[in-house]
């Protein structure tokens, strides 16, 4: 009887050894079932109880949710932080991408940080900018408005903020003279969209052009 309890357990060790040596030996036929990250380990007890393990590691891709160190923090965000964007541009695809630029709006000398795109064309131009929300945010906020150093002043902007759903979440309408403010409940949602679309405007040209903006643009 003890003489068939370790021929099994031989078996068993035998049997988890050639799974292991099988794994080792063909690792592209395990990456193909495990992704590229594994780790194998073999390891035996005083029992003879052998175990092969496979472990994968995901990795973040873009419009992963990231944590802020600390809760209540300010994040700014910038050209660079967006993981989506489209330029200020028209339907048959002329205009614009969006950069970083330092702007005053609504008569006021005070500079304000913003992302800007600048619109040289005439007709219905539309852009937008995708910011992923940090797990800790509970609020977007941001100034819009026309740079108060465009030479075009007759244009009428609408900015929006909607989620991954295209659903509106807030919306403000701006004008060379008024740069309202607008503020986002954002927890619980992973991914924002910011979006422009020219309204109105006349005589628009590369000469006589205007410069829309998301200013101050933050989490909380």
């Amino acid at each position: 009887m003890i003489t068939g309890i370790w021929a099994c357990v031989g078996t068993l060790i035998t049997a988890a050894s050639a799974v292991t040596v099988a794994v080792i030996n063909a690792p592209e036929a395990v990456r193909n079932v495990v992704g590229e990250n594994i780790a194998v380990t073999h390891t035996a007890t005083a029992t003879a109880t052998v175990t092969a393990t496979v472990t994968a590691t995901a990795t973040a891709g873009a419009g992963a949710t990231p944590t802020p160190a600390d809760s209540g923090t300010t994040t700014h965000l910038t050209r660079g932080d967006a993981v989506g964007v489209a330029g200020c541009r028209t339907p048959d695809g002329y205009g614009n991408d969006w950069g970083d630029h330092s702007v005053a709006v609504a008569g006021s000398d005070e500079q304000l940080t913003a992302v800007t795109c600048r619109v040289n064309a005439v007709g219905a131009v539309t852009g937008h900018l995708d910011y992923v929300v940090p797990q800790n945010a509970t609020t977007f906020t941001a100034r819009v408005g026309i740079d108060r150093v465009s030479p075009n002043t007759s244009a009428q902007v609408r900015f929006s903020v909607l989620d991954l759903g295209d659903h509106v979440l807030a919306q403000q309408v701006a004008t060379y003279t008024n740069a309202p403010e607008i503020t986002v409940p954002v927890s619980g949602i992973q991914r924002i969209r910011l979006r422009m679309t020219v309204l109105k405007s006349s005589e628009v040209t590369s000469a006589n052009y205007f410069r829309v903006a998301w200013m101050n643009a933050s989490y909380r």
